[in-house]
């Protein structure tokens, strides 16, 4: 199914979106910012998260909006079903390598572990500042992607 239409104010329909990295490209690289933000991410699944984690991966942030010029992309990888040796190691590698993945990618990285907070959920309210922009309110659903 193909990623759907944003709506009056700039965001994605509410719920979790299934789509591959090819769909994300061809709806959200519209100007050459997005498309070398998104450039940097698909190095980034390439060479860091994927080899290490073939987990489901939430992607979201400004960049899943109709934000001309989004700053980063946000990220959630889902280890939740991971054997734990797994999730131990995506722990260790989300506390020595998460400000590196920013400053090379410009990818803000999260990572849903078993017990502990569902960042898939809460990257799916739209926040504060983005609240104040479209003059709603911070618990106002949204939609995010997950790469299949």
């Amino acid at each position: 199914m193909p990623i759907p239409r944003f709506d009056s104010n700039g965001l994605l329909p509410e719920g979790i979106h299934n789509c591959t990295v090819n769909e994300i490209e061809e709806r959200l690289t519209w100007n050459l910012h997005r498309t070398e933000l998104f450039s940097k991410f698909k190095q980034c699944l390439i060479n860091e998260i994927g080899p290490r984690f073939p987990n489901p991966v939430f992607f979201d942030g400004s960049y899943v909006t109709d934000k001309e010029y989004p700053e980063d992309i946000d990220v959630v990888l889902d280890l939740r079903q991971s054997p734990r040796p797994i999730q131990l190691d995506g722990l260790k590698y989300w506390q020595e390598a998460q400000d590196s993945l920013m400053v090379q990618y410009n990818v803000h990285f999260w990572i849903n572990f078993a017990c502990s907070n569902d960042f898939s959920a809460f990257f799916q309210y739209v926040g504060v500042k983005t609240a104040k922009l479209q003059g709603l309110g911070p618990r106002h659903l949204k939609g995010i992607l997950r790469l299949i």
